[in-house]
This record gives C-alpha cells, structure tokens and sequence, in this order.
C-alpha cells in the first residue's frame, strides 16, 4: 500500500509539472459517502453501523493541435478506490485527422461493437485504426480494426466493426457487423427508429451473436427489443417485447433491476430463453408529485434443450408501483416492487449543497413470496461528489 501510494503522488507530481508546461486539460472527480445501517429478520438481527467509502480520480488529457484538422494526444487516468484500497493507473494515446468527409484516428487503445442498446459485446480494446465516414447528409458509416500480438511471432488474430446509421427527420435506421478473433467471436444489428406522429417514437433492434467461430456446428444466438413510447402532456407510457435467447447479455449490473424485472433479470443473465411483454408508465399529478410503475409478464421460457419449463418454473409477473413528491431540495419516494421477491420501501433525501446529499431509507424485503418474515433494514447516507 505504501509503494502503491509513493507511486501515485510521483505520477501525480509528474503529470502536474508537466500540465504547467504544456497545454492539457485537468478534471478532478471524486466521492465521499458515510453511512449508517442495520437490518432485522425476525429474531436475527444485524446491530446499525458506521460505514463509508472514498473514491478519486485525476484525468489529465494532453492535446496540441497541429491545425488543419489534426490533433495529437495522450488522455491519462489515475483512480483511487477507498473500498478496494488500491490505485489504478490508465491512458491512451491517439492521432487524429478530421476532415469534411471522414474523421480518422490512430489509438493505443480502440474498441466498439455494432450494439446500440445491446450492450456488453465489444470487440476486444487494443491498438488500432478508427475511421468515420460522413459521404452524404444523414448517413455515417463507422469502421474499427484493431489486434493483438500472440504467443505465435507469426500469427496475429485482427478484430473489426464495421457498421452504418443513416438519421433523416423522423427515421433513423443502422446496422453493422462485428468480427472479434482474439476472442473467437462474431455478431451483428439491425435497429432503427421512428417518430410517425407527435410525441410518438417507435423503437426495434435485432441482435445475433456467435460465441465460437472455430465451431461450424454451433447456432447463432439472437435477441430482438421492440418498444413504443408516447407522451402526452403529464402522462409518460412505454410498451415493449423482448426475445431472447440463452446467452445473449445486453444489459449490466448498474443498469438491471434483476431482483424486480423479469426482462431486465433475462437481459442481464440470460439463462433462459424468453419472450417477455413489459410496460412503463408514468403521470406527474403536480409539478412536484408523480406517480410510477412498470410490468412486466413471461409469455414464455424455454431450457437449453429448447423444452418448455414449467408453468411454476419462473414467477410470470413482475410489477412496481411507486410515487415521487419534491419539495425545494427535499424529495420523498415510496415503492412496493414484486416478482418472486417483494419489497416495500421509502426514501426521504435533501440536497444539503450543489453535489452534497443526505438521505434515509427504509426497506422490507422478502427473498421469496413464501417467507414469514420480512426483513427490515435501514441506511442513513450523507454523500458528496467532488
């Protein structure tokens, strides 16, 4: 930890002289956050306790540019983890040309993959070659190739995306294709959008992957997301369906309420084959009141055999209701969410400062809708982003 540390203020100390020396772009970002907590399951209980964690981090971006349209630079991240009690040092560099026509860059470091709201399936980041094409109005084509040296001096596995987007008024439609050889791995989207009348907007994406190219006898796995979304003064609704198949991962653990929503749990750990109908809604009763919820019904689920699974395999109906109430920089919000687990829960936050928050919560939750008893627990917070 101590050479860890002596490490990092010598980096810091280095990037600081040489930011006085040559014009770079310096941004600080950081979080505090205190808290106290504790829980109870009917006899078991956990006593409250003080917890917290600090994170930093310093980026310094070098840029000169060499005019007519060519840039240069070297982008540098320091990050310190308080949870973690360790340091992370990062950074790429890249060459620039942008043109009328096309933007090229050279990079230490260049990924991408042909997914717009299938994520979680990049190419692998390495050296490489970035290439944007702007031929006609509305139409973009995007191209990445990059690689990675081998055991083998003699063998070198390329990986690229190749992929387009043409946007006019109303529509936007795009695709591509990606092929990934370190990883042995290939894939590609359809998508588009459309706005046919006031406040209405239509979107469908359609995703295939295959997770071993070396093996000629397996299947592609695909996923399509289909949704409809209107507005109409105070009222927001948005209707969607989901297919997917076993494998296809398109969402993260940040993004996914996996615990409480049946496409979103399948979107993050696909270990079913599914088609899902889910629903979103919201009204805003007052500038400051608003009331929420979603649902989401299994239509069906298929095993790794393609058999179908039983009508008591998998809970089929996922829903929340929940309601917002802000006053100046006070906020309430209450919920109750179920899908095999349930909760119920209320948060009161104020905005002590600009980037300074406190907040209470309380929650009872049970893991499954045959538990007794619920659990109880609560997380006083005060947090701070730097």
């Amino acid at each position: 930890m101590k050479k860890a540390l002596v490490l990092a203020l010598t980096v810091l100390m280095v990037l600081s002289l040489a930011t006085a020396a040559f014009a770079a772009e310096v941004t600080y970002e950081g979080k505090v956050e205190v808290t106290f907590g504790g829980s109870s399951e009917g006899e078991a209980k956990e006593a409250g306790e003080f917890g917290g964690n600090k994170e930093a981090k310093v980026i310094i971006d070098f840029a000169k540019d060499f005019g007519d349209g060519v840039t240069a630079g070297v982008k540098t991240v320091t990050e310190a983890h308080g949870d973690e009690k360790k340091f992370e040092f990062d950074g790429e560099g890249y060459v620039k040309v942008e043109k009328d026509l096309f933007t090229a860059e050279a990079s230490t470091g260049i990924d991408g993959g042909v997914g717009k709201d299938f994520g979680e399936f990049n190419i692998a980041n390495n050296p490489g070659l970035g290439l944007e094409l702007k031929l006609i109005d509305g139409l973009t084509i995007n191209t990445i190739v990059n690689n990675k040296r081998q055991a083998d001096p003699e063998k070198s596995d390329f990986n690229f995306v190749l992929k387009g987007e043409f946007a006019q008024d109303i529509f936007t439609v795009g695709g591509g294709f990606q092929s990934d050889g370190e990883n042995k791995t290939s894939a590609f989207g359809v998508y588009g959008s459309a706005n046919p009348i006031d406040d209405l907007t239509v979107n469908a994406e359609f995703g295939s992957r295959n997770l071993d190219t070396e093996d000629n006898e397996a299947d592609a796995i695909t996923s399509l997301l289909a949704s409809a979304e209107y507005k109409l003064d105070a009222l927001t609704a948005k209707a969607g369906f989901l297919m997917n198949d076993i494998g296809f991962k398109s969402l993260n653990d940040d993004d996914a309420d996996q615990d409480y929503r049946i496409n979103e749990a399948f979107r993050f750990v696909p270990v079913y084959k599914v088609n899902v109908l889910f629903v979103d809604a919201s009204y805003q009763i007052m500038d400051n009141f608003e009331v929420n919820g979603n649902f989401d019904y299994l239509l069906g689920a298929k095993d790794d055999d393609d058999e179908d699974l039983p009508d008591d395999a998998i809970e089929k109906l996922s829903f929340k209701v929940g309601a917002k109430y802000t006053y100046d920089a006070l906020t309430f919000e209450g919920w109750y969410k179920a899908w095999d687990a349930s909760q119920f829960g209320g948060k009161a936050s104020y905005n002590l400062a600009d980037g300074v928050d406190t907040s209470f919560e309380v929650t009872m939750t049970k893991d499954d809708k045959d538990d007794e008893d619920a659990k109880l627990a609560y997380t006083a917070k005060v947090e701070a982003s730097l």
